[in-house]
């Protein structure tokens, strides 16, 4: 076969070609977090990356794998990073045979990727189930992965299979992007409130941010780590900065308070909170089997007029287990209007702000018409072909300062 480019046995120090992959809709803010990551790396005389962000990746060249490993240490929201290991344009462009082709390119490919793992007894079939095709007009661009499974498979939580289909990798851009917006500093919220809880991705994402927790070193298998590329002493000295960092820096740990209203995961609850305890800190977190339209937790009360509860929302309420049967047309409205009611019974100390995930127009035209009292901004985001839309909302005393 007659390849472009096919990679050789670079140093971890080579400048390469790499695409990263995000969740759709989202990639105006990846693009951002990239740069000031890669702005950031704690080596010298490192290379200046070129970075070029399309609607679903972004393509990193002039990049090595020091600076990779950096990215990928602070990359919670990342879905795939992967290296190209080579490009063509010698393939039979027929649409009947493209999924052959691709097989067969892809089994050609194998015996490039194999000389970058360290162990040279690596599996055909575990290098190839790694390697990924993606094209542009004529030619193919062959990657591997660096991570082999998704980003958004922490390793973490047990699987749940009537869990709430909102990955981890989306999860954690919509927070910091609630956040960046509102401008509203992490040790200002007081309170993590999340009424349609399910199985806590909110939760468990809002933690391992708060504890800038390494996507790197979460309890799960990585490709990077199996590659002679991967800079053991660079991770190494980026986890002694971290630490040093930690042990530095004010401890801040944001009470989480859980509610839904399925019995059932009353005991999956207190089951993940015995798994997580080694990974993550859950000894703040308070969970009840209640309802968000009737009842309202007691929350830790702010200290100054600038505290914040933060309520990340993901209906449908009481359709996660089929608990209730009644119509849930005016779901989306009911919401709005429990909002203005918390905020009512709150006084806006501490303010509220959030967001809602709105599976159609209808529902979010539902909830924006009774969020008369916050300030709101909506952004598309898409998932599993659903196309949602984020409406972020911040109660409206917090704006009304800043204009002073």
């Amino acid at each position: 076969m007659n390849w472009k480019f096919r990679i050789r046995k670079p140093q971890t120090g080579t400048a390469l070609s790499w695409e990263l992959y995000f969740p759709p809709g989202t990639a105006t803010w990846v693009g951002d977090k990239v740069k000031e990551i890669l702005n950031s790396v704690p080596l010298p005389n490192q290379p200046e990356p070129n970075i070029r962000v399309f609607s679903e990746k972004i393509k990193l060249e002039n990049t090595n794998s020091h600076q990779i490993a950096y990215l990928l240490f602070h990359g919670l929201f990342i879905r795939d990073l992967r290296l190209v290991i080579g490009r063509t344009t010698d393939w039979d462009k027929s649409s009947d045979l493209r999924e052959e082709e691709w097989d067969r390119i892809l089994t050609e490919s194998v015996p490039i990727a194999k000389p970058l793992f360290s162990d040279p007894n690596t599996k055909f079939y575990e290098i190839k189930e790694n390697l990924h095709i993606s094209y542009f007009e004529d030619e193919i661009t062959v990657s591997l992965s660096l991570l082999g499974e998704p980003g958004y498979k922490r390793g973490i939580k047990a699987n749940f299979p009537t869990s709430a289909p909102v990955p981890e990798d989306l999860t954690q851009i919509l927070i910091q992007q609630c956040l960046n917006h509102f401008l509203i500093p992490k040790k200002e919220v007081v309170a993590l409130y999340v009424p349609f809880a399910g199985t806590l991705t909110f939760a468990t994402e809002w933690a391992l941010q708060e504890e800038n927790f390494p996507l790197l070193s979460l309890p799960r298998d990585f490709i990077f780590f199996k590659l002679n590329l991967f800079p053991e002493k660079s991770f190494e000295y980026f986890k002694k900065k971290r630490k040093e960092t930690f042990l530095t820096s004010e401890l801040h740990s944001t009470p989480i308070v859980i509610q839904d209203t399925d019995p059932a995961l009353e005991s999956y609850w207190s089951e993940e909170f015995r798994r997580w305890k080694k990974i993550i800190k859950v000894e703040n977190w308070d969970h009840s089997i209640s309802d968000f339209f009737r009842t309202f937790p007691v929350l830790p009360e702010g200290d100054s007029h600038s505290s914040h509860y933060f309520l990340p929302l993901n209906p449908p309420y009481g359709l996660r287990k089929h608990e209730r049967t009644g119509p849930e047309e005016k779901l989306y409205s009911k919401i709005g209007k429990r909002l203005e009611e918390l905020l009512k019974l709150t006084k806006n100390q501490p303010k509220l702000f959030g967001f809602i995930l709105c599976p159609t127009e209808e529902k979010w035209s539902d909830c924006m018409r009774e969020l008369r009292n916050f300030n709101k901004k909506t952004i598309h985001v898409t998932h599993g072909g659903i196309d949602l839309r984020v409406l972020y909302f911040h109660s409206e005393g917090r704006l009304e300062r800043r204009s002073n």
